[in-house]
């Protein structure tokens, strides 16, 4: 673990999910389809995400039309 990386990416400690507020276009959907309540954000505004609730399920991810959000 002293590389900071997994090389199965598996490590969620690791992992942060990141919105690009360049190609969000603040549609709400991530925010509705996150587990915990980690995105937030106004309509048609960028959106974060909270990293200490995100729990990394990706669910966001899959959900965005505009591939404004990745894993790091």
């Amino acid at each position: 673990m002293r590389e900071k990386r997994c090389p199965a990416g598996m490590c969620k400690d690791l992992v942060k999910i990141v919105i690009d507020a360049e190609k969000c276009k603040g549609c709400t959907m991530c925010a509705k389809v996150c587990p915990t309540g980690a995105i937030s954000g106004k309509v048609r505004e960028a959106h974060v995400i909270d990293q200490e609730k995100c729990v990394k399920c990706g669910a966001c991810i899959g959900t965005c039309k505009f591939g404004a959000i990745s894993k790091q």
